[in-house]
């Protein structure tokens, strides 16, 4: 693809699974079988222009829902516990400092 690209990916080869690289191999390999269809074939059937412009439109959507983030969130269950704990206590903190100052505002203005 792009070595600049390809360079950046060896140098975190460590934070992505090597599942990734498999599923980039495939696709690429994919992608260079189906460039020999060339354009002007996918473009001409109407059906098939309008499959492309729906699946854009879907893609365009799952970017602006950050839907990939949320599957990477909830695909690593401990990630998410720890998330989910870190935030209840802080939750937890802010309540308790909350109760404290109203008691204290409370006890000196009596």
């Amino acid at each position: 693809m792009n070595p600049e690209f390809d360079d950046k990916i060896q140098t975190k080869k460590d934070a992505v699974r090597s599942d990734a690289f498999v599923a980039k191999q495939a696709f690429d390999r994919q992608k260079n079988h189906l460039s020999g269809f060339g354009d002007d074939y996918i473009d001409s059937d109407p059906d098939i222009r309008a499959l492309r412009h729906e699946i854009k439109l879907m893609m365009a959507l799952f970017k602006q829902s950050n839907f990939d983030d949320i599957v990477h969130i909830i695909a690593n269950p401990s990630r998410l516990m720890g998330i989910n704990f870190i935030i209840g206590f802080i939750r937890g903190l802010g309540f308790s400092l909350a109760v404290i100052a109203v008691a204290l505002a409370v006890a000196l203005s009596v």
